[in-house]
């Protein structure tokens, strides 16, 4: 039993001489092909989807840097602007947006600083060199698509205002018409500036003081109507200028107290002229010599004659009579001076005669007419 027993034992031994089978069952790989392509593909999408997150956030992020640039921009925040577009334009380099608005507020910086360069022209007096800036200002505005040069827009008008002012303070500087203020004082009215009511007030002194001066001319010359015409011109553009105001009423003052004169005078020179054709009519001849001669009872008389009125006389004749005793007329005569026409201060001569026989008393001159001319 023994020996079947060992040869058993040693039938179990592997013979190399002799083949074998192995009945287990087989054991599977781990990696399949198929599985290999599922993570590659999983990778992928991962990969994928981190790219696109990661540019998804940095596109928000541009996008919240150009937000922030556009508000701090408009609030001339020009270097937090400019700071948040440079971030923006170093991730998105591509991006020509974030460029031309870096580019704008680079344009917008350097426009405020043109701005301000010029106020400190204005306050050093150089205002035609300001008006030029501005001139060439207002046509860049006009053609640039720049926004954000227009946020600098109220500070060019008030510029333009301030210069507007300062002109025309400088050519008030100089003699000018009462016209050519008021042209002044329009235009300086219509500018809404700080400066402009001083400036205004300057143009209203000088329009009254020049106002003054002329009609202070016509007063000289007692033409008080184109006085007052002068001055009401003058209030037409300074309205509440006391000193034009109190000299209008000056004017009037003495324009009354003028015709008040005046109507003395008239008043004078009326009874002056009346008591003047008075003597004129009833003293305006004089017998400055007369002589009576009496040759073989022929009584001749012989005289002179001044007009001592004041205008001239003609036609000047002379009534004498011879009286006796009694006082009676024993003739009488009329005569003509010569020459007809006396003026004032002038003379005349006069003759005549009368034939009476016997005795007479007196000769006599007793009327003298003449007529005015």
């Amino acid at each position: 039993m023994s020996n079947r027993h060992s040869q058993q034992s040693s039938s179990d031994q592997p013979s190399s001489k002799s083949p074998s089978k192995d009945y287990s069952t087989p054991s599977k790989p781990f990696f399949r092909p198929s599985m290999l392509v599922v993570m590659v593909f999983v990778i992928c999408i991962l990969s994928l989807a981190a790219v696109y997150a990661y540019e998804t956030w940095r596109n928000q992020q541009v996008e919240a840097w150009k937000t922030s640039a556009e508000n701090a921009a408009y609030n001339k925040q020009w270097k937090d602007a400019e700071r948040d577009l440079a971030q923006a334009a170093s991730v998105r380099p591509e991006y020509e947006s974030v460029h031309q608005s870096l580019s704008a507020v680079r344009d917008a910086r350097l426009f405020e600083n043109r701005i301000a360069r010029l106020e400190e022209q204005l306050a050093a007096g150089q205002v035609e060199q300001v008006e030029n800036e501005i001139r060439d200002i207002r046509e860049t505005l006009q053609k640039s698509k720049n926004s954000l040069l227009f946020l600098e827009q109220e500070k060019i008008m008030s510029l333009k205002e301030a210069s507007l002012v300062s002109s025309i303070k400088n050519e008030i500087k100089e003699p000018l018409s009462i016209q050519a203020l008021a042209g002044k004082l329009l235009e300086v009215s219509e500018i809404n500036h700080p400066e402009a009511d001083e400036v205004q007030n300057l143009i209203r002194n000088q329009i009254a003081g020049l106002s003054i001066e002329q009609a202070s001319v016509e007063l000289d010359k007692f033409h008080f109507t184109e006085a007052l015409n002068i001055v009401e011109i003058g209030l037409g553009y300074a309205p509440l200028h006391e000193e034009l105001i109190s000299y209008k009423k000056t004017i009037e003052a003495e324009r009354n107290a003028y015709q008040e004169e005046e109507y003395i005078r008239l008043a004078e020179a009326q009874e002056e002229a009346e008591r003047q054709d008075h003597f004129n009519r009833t003293e305006a001849v004089s017998v400055e010599e007369w002589e009576v001669k009496n040759i073989n009872d022929t009584i001749q008389l012989t005289g002179t004659i001044k007009n001592i009125g004041t205008r001239p006389i003609s036609w000047i004749e002379i009534e004498w009579t011879v009286t006796g005793k009694d006082g009676q007329v024993l003739s009488e005569s009329l005569t003509v001076v010569d020459p007809e026409y006396v003026l004032p201060e002038g003379q005349g001569s006069f003759k005549d005669e009368l034939n009476l026989s016997g005795d007479y008393e007196k000769v006599e001159i007793t009327s003298i007419t003449w007529y005015l001319e």
